[in-house]
């Protein structure tokens, strides 16, 4: 091979591998979420959005499987934020289930490199809940 031969071939792979790397360090993430117990359940899905506000979308359903009195709710967080709002299964403390779809995310963050999500029952003194592990971009 010759000599300008050698030298375009290794600007293309070079090429190749920063658009690789490049196009890696900002791909989305996503998976599927299944949380609780035999009083609560989150079935569902996660993905993490792109570079501009990016955040971490939440879809599904939260289920009171229990009928026991105690509503249940589903809460999202992104690293370095609080808990965000309840979403209930919308019908209080009966059993059946409601949907949620939101997307968590801050204004002040372009990038999001990881969240979590978890499903609770609201019941006496601190609310049980089952949180899922730490989800990745």
């Amino acid at each position: 091979m010759s000599k300008s031969k050698n030298i375009v071939a290794a600007i293309g792979l070079g090429s190749l591998a920063a658009l690789a790397i490049g196009s890696s360090a900002y791909a989305y993430g996503s998976g599927t979420l299944d949380l609780g117990d035999d009083k609560m359940r989150f079935k569902g899905s996660y993905t993490f959005n792109g570079t501009y506000r990016g955040g971490m979308k939440v879809s599904g359903t939260v289920c009171d499987t229990a009928a026991d009195g105690n509503g249940v709710y589903g809460q999202g967080k992104i690293l370095g934020y609080a808990w965000s709002s309840k979403v209930s299964d919308g019908n209080g403390s009966a059993s059946g289930c409601g949907t949620e779809s939101r997307t968590f995310s801050s204004n002040d963050v372009n990038f999001v490199s990881y969240g979590w999500y978890q499903i609770c029952t609201d019941d006496w003194g601190s609310d049980t809940c089952d949180i899922s592990s730490r989800l990745n971009r």
